[in-house]
């Protein structure tokens, strides 16, 4: 009998500590965590950022038309990136998200910053959508304004 209470005692403090909310993600947490992934020139570390069925506009000429699906924009970005980490030799980079505006309605969210620096202006604009939980970047829209 005394096992059987300590069972359900140990049973009684899993279940406490699962129904324990995490602090939940908030879209500011989601460009934190995607500039942070850009600084560490690491395709990888965005993918969980992005839908399956994500777009994006790059600033890039060869790649002017819009691009669909997550694994097609990190096919273009993780070359990109690992060329930029070798010239770079592995030295991340200090990219901070500026002038960072959140505006929210439901589960759906624009964020809009700025990751430039005195010689460009590298706009950048993440639509998210709550899914499942979790936001996750459904459009990117990036371009380079050089004053």
């Amino acid at each position: 009998m005394a096992m059987i209470r300590r069972l359900g005692a140990v049973l009684a403090m899993v279940a406490m500590s699962c129904t324990t909310a995490a602090p939940r993600e908030t879209p500011r947490d989601v460009v934190r965590r995607f500039v942070e992934a850009f600084n560490h020139l690491s395709a990888e570390e965005m993918r969980p950022l992005f839908a399956d069925n994500a777009t994006a506009f790059l600033p890039m000429p060869q790649h002017a038309a819009r691009v669909d699906g997550r694994e097609a924009i990190l096919g273009i970005l993780a070359p990109l990136l690992e060329a930029d980490r070798q010239r770079r030799n592995g030295q991340p980079l200090s990219l901070k998200a500026k002038d960072l505006a959140v505006q929210q309605q439901g589960a759906v969210a624009v964020a809009t910053f700025d990751v430039g620096t005195a010689d460009v202006h590298s706009r950048r604009t993440l639509v998210l959508e709550r899914r499942g939980g979790r936001w996750l970047i459904i459009h990117l829209h990036a371009s380079n304004v050089r004053p």
